[in-house]
C-alpha cells in the first residue's frame, strides 16, 4: 500500500512538471482587447480620411491616431521552445508506476489470484518445483496440501493424484482425490472415493464432511445425517454449521420444501449456511441474484467448480425465491 502511495506521489509530481509551463508568466505585450475590431475600424477611417475635408477630417485623423496608439507596441507571442525535460521526467514516472504496480500488486505467478496474496504463490511454486523435481510422495503431499488450503484445486488435484500414482494407499489423497471430484460434479466417483478413505480413516472429518453432501445430493437424508453426526464425533470446526444441515435434513425428511430449507440441503454446503460464502462465492448481496433466470442456468447447469444440482420444480422455484430474498 505505502509504495503504491509513493508511485503515486510522484505521477503527480511529473505531471505537475509537465504543465507548469502552460502557466508561466503573460508575454510582455498581450494583444489588446478586441483588436481585430480595432485594425477593421483602423483601416475604414484611412479610406474615409481620403475623401474628409476640414472639420470631419480633423476629427478622424484623430481618431486614426488613438486607434494606432491603442495597437502601438503589440506583436504577436513568439511560439515557446518545446523542453524535452519534462515530458521525459513524466513518462519515467509512469514508468516507474507501471512497474511498481506490476510488481508488487498484479498477479504474475501460477496460482496468484486476488485470493492468493503474492507471497503465498511464491510458496506454492516453490512446493510445487521441489515435489516435481524430487517426486517423493512427502514432497508431492506438502504441494498438494498448500495448494487445497489456497483453494489453487487443480493444482491440489495434481499433486494428490501423483501421490496416488506412487503410494495408491495413501489415505490423505484418497480423500482429498474424492472432495476435488464432488467439487468438479463428479459425485459417484467421489462417493467411491470417500468412501474407502473413511473406512481407513474414520477419524479424518472432512471426508464425513463431504460424505454427508454426497448423500445429502443424492436425496439420501439419513445416511447424510449419520455421515454428519460422525463429523461432529470426528471433532470437526464446523460444528454449527453442520447441525444446521443436520437439522434442515430432518426438516426435508419430513417433507419440507420451503427455499431454505432448498438452500441449506443443496447450496450451504460450498456458499455457507448464511450465504456468506466458503469453498463457493459469497451470495448475500451477490449482484447475479438479480437475475434469476441467470440462476436457474446456473443450478441446473453448473458453472466452473461449481456442479450441477438436480431441483424439481417446486424446489427450483423456492430456493430462487428464498435466493431473491437475501
Amino acid at each position: 500500500m505505502m509504495a503504491t502511495l509513493i508511485f503515486l506521489a510522484l505521477f503527480l509530481l511529473g505531471l505537475f512538471l509537465t504543465l507548469r509551463p502552460l502557466w508561466g508568466p503573460k508575454e510582455p505585450f498581450p494583444e489588446p482587447p478586441r483588436r481585430e475590431e480595432l485594425l477593421k475600424e483602423l483601416e475604414v477611417l484611412r479610406e474615409e480620411v481620403k475623401n474628409l475635408e476640414g472639420e470631419e477630417k480633423k476629427l478622424a485623423l484623430a481618431r486614426v491616431v488613438e486607434l494606432e496608439r491603442a495597437l502601438e507596441g503589440w506583436r504577436p507571442p513568439e511560439p515557446r521552445p518545446f523542453n524535452p525535460l519534462p515530458v521525459a521526467l513524466a513518462l519515467g514516472v509512469v514508468v516507474l508506476l507501471g512497474v511498481g504496480l506490476w510488481r508488487y500488486t498484479l498477479p504474475r505467478l501460477p496460482g496468484e489470484t486476488t485470493v492468493t496474496q503474492r507471497a503465498e504463490a511464491r510458496e506454492l511454486k516453490a512446493l510445487q518445483d521441489k515435489a516435481k523435481r524430487t517426486g517423493a510422495v512427502e514432497d508431492l503431499l506438502a504441494w498438494g496440501r498448500r495448494a487445497y488450503e489456497l483453494q489453487a484445486f487443480d493444482q491440489a488435484a495434481e499433486a494428490y493424484l501423483e501421490v496416488l500414482k506412487k503410494d495408491p494407499r495413501n489415505v490423505e489423497a484418497v480423500r482429498r482425490v474424492g472432495i476435488l471430484l464432488f467439487m468438479s460434479g463428479r459425485t459417484e466417483e467421489a462417493e467411491t472415493f470417500l468412501q474407502v478413505a473413511q473406512h481407513a480413516d474414520p477419524k479424518a472429518a472432512e471426508g464425513w464432511l463431504f460424505l454427508g453432501n454426497i448423500y445429502f445430493q443424492k436425496g439420501q437424508a439419513q445416511e447424510a445425517i449419520a455421515a454428519w453426526e460422525r463429523y461432529l464425533e470426528a471433532g470437526g470446526e464446523a460444528r454449527e454449521r453442520v447441525e444446521g444441515l443436520i437439522a434442515m435434513a430432518k426438516a426435508q425428511a419430513q417433507g419440507g420444501r420451503d427455499g431454505q430449507t432448498v438452500y441449506q440441503a443443496r447450496c450451504a454446503v460450498c456458499h455457507g449456511a448464511e450465504a456468506q460464502g466458503g469453498i463457493g462465492p459469497k451470495l448475500k448481496g451477490n449482484p447475479i441474484l438479480k437475475a434469476p433466470e441467470a440462476v436457474k442456468e446456473i443450478v441446473l447447469r453448473g458453472r466452473g467448480q461449481m456442479p450441477a444440482v438436480p431441483l424439481g420444480e417446486e424446489e427450483l422455484k423456492a430456493l430462487l425465491d428464498y435466493l431473491s430474498r437475501l
